[in-house]
């Protein structure tokens, strides 16, 4: 299989990304407003398979301190190719200069980041923006 990787927003096929974010259970997200998010994102990333998108990630940040790793996803059946962790590192690489790199896992995604070396936050909270967000964010015992 030849996969190849665009860090470029030129040519991509908003229908192909905003449908992997439906896929995958993040929601319906229209490709109009999923284009305007990737182009006030600082880097990104996206995985072409037969010049289909099968995966991306983006970063967003303040410019000088923090940054953040959002919309890692893969289409599931792209997933354990590896595709995910190259983006990931590709990204890590971007946002070197950065004190601070951060991400929010999907939930039950936590062991691919740990075993790429990342730290699980003790003080980490979300504002819930719905019912959703809050059962699959926190605790609740």
């Amino acid at each position: 299989m030849n996969i190849q990787y665009r860090n470029t927003l030129e040519e991509v096929d908003w229908n192909q990304v905003s449908a992997i974010f439906e896929v995958i259970g993040w929601g319906k997200r229209p490709p109009e407003k999923v284009k305007a998010a990737f182009h006030k994102s600082s880097f990104m990333r996206f995985a072409y398979v037969d010049d289909k998108v099968v995966g991306m990630g983006r970063t967003v940040d303040d410019g000088l301190y923090y940054a953040w790793v959002v919309d890692l996803a893969i289409l599931p059946e792209y997933q354990g190719l590896g595709i995910g962790s190259f983006i990931l590192k590709e990204l890590e690489k971007d946002l070197a200069p950065f004190t601070s790199t951060m991400l929010t896992a999907a939930p039950g995604k936590g062991g691919f980041y740990e075993k790429l070396g990342w730290l699980k936050q003790s003080n980490a909270y979300i504002w819930p923006r719905s019912e959703n967000q809050k059962r699959d964010f926190t605790n609740h015992c």
